[in-house]
C-alpha cells in the first residue's frame, strides 16, 4: 500500500483567514512586529564573555521568560481597561514573544486578543 504524504504549504499554520484585509494585514503587521522584538532583544543581550559551566550562549535563539509574558498580558488588560488600544496591542505583541512555546492555550488566548484589539484599533482609526 502506497501512503501519501501531504507536502509542506504555507496555510498549514493557519487557523482561520480573518474577514477583512484590514483585520488580515494587522495580523501580519503584529507577526512582523513581535518577529523584531524578539530579534531586538536578542542583539541587546550580548553573549556573556566568560560563559560558566561550558555552557554556550546562542544570541540567535530567542530568549522566552513566562513572568515578563505575564507580565506583559497584565499590562495589556490594563490598557485596555483604560481604553489605550495602541498601548495594549504593544503589550500584548511583546507577551507573545516572551511566552513561551509548550504554552499553546496561553499563546492561542494571546493571539486572539491581539486579533481583537487590532480590529479595534482598526475602528478607532477610521
Amino acid at each position: 500500500m502506497v501512503s501519501r504524504q501531504r507536502g509542506w504549504s504555507v496555510f498549514d499554520g493557519v487557523r482561520f483567514l480573518p474577514a477583512t484585509p484590514d483585520a488580515f494585514m494587522a495580523e501580519i503587521n503584529a507577526a512582523i512586529a513581535t518577529l523584531e522584538y524578539v530579534h531586538a532583544s536578542a542583539m541587546l543581550n550580548p553573549s556573556p564573555s566568560t560563559p560558566s559551566n561550558n555552557k554556550t550562549f546562542n544570541g540567535n535563539a530567542p530568549v522566552y521568560d513566562a513572568s515578563i509574558a505575564e507580565e506583559a498580558y497584565r499590562l495589556a488588560c490594563l490598557a485596555l481597561a483604560e481604553g489605550k488600544v495602541d498601548e495594549a496591542l504593544h503589550s500584548l505583541n511583546v507577551s507573545l514573544s516572551k511566552c513561551p512555546p509548550e504554552k499553546t492555550d496561553t499563546i492561542d488566548k494571546i493571539r486572539s486578543l491581539i486579533s481583537h484589539t487590532t480590529q479595534q484599533l482598526l475602528m478607532y482609526s477610521r
